[in-house]
């Protein structure tokens, strides 16, 4: 298959954090996954973003480029609002707190992309009498993701 669409994308997570091994099998080992339900909006959870370091000398006059430190792009998610829902109640509570969950992304075609965060933010939004009340967690990511291909 040359490309795949999200639908039927699943996001699960664990309080369980992933053992010492930052393989697939280390976040696939002796983990109980939650699933996330009624999710709408999910972002990509691969890739660093990098920052750039700047260096001028006056007598080349030519500004040098290197890459530098990077950060993990934090993911919003925005979900219908379930107060129902285990997997959405696993985030809201650690919402409250500095825990840091383990989340596994399932994508349509069965890949499967494993990483660590915390959520920053768990947050209801209602909107006008044609919207669904929705929720929306912010994640920032504690650990590179580990992909795991079908």
């Amino acid at each position: 298959m040359a490309y795949e669409t999200v639908a039927g994308a699943t996001l699960a997570c664990s309080v369980t954090p992933p053992s010492p091994d930052t393989t697939a099998a280390g976040f696939s080992t002796a983990i109980t996954y939650t699933d996330i339900g009624e999710i709408t909006d999910l972002p990509g959870a691969a890739g660093r973003n990098y920052n750039t370091s700047e260096h001028a000398p006056l007598s080349s006059r030519r500004r040098q480029r290197k890459k530098a430190s990077y950060t993990l792009d934090d993911l919003t998610v925005v979900m219908a609002w379930d107060q129902s829902d285990a997997g959405q109640d696993l985030c809201r509570t650690a919402a409250l707190d500095d825990s840091v969950l383990t989340f596994k992304l399932t994508k349509q075609g069965g890949d499967i992309r494993y990483f660590t965060a915390q959520v920053s933010g768990f947050i209801e939004n209602m909107g006008t009498v044609d919207n669904v009340a929705q929720g929306q967690m912010t994640l920032l990511r504690q650990t590179d993701t580990v992909s795991d291909p079908a």
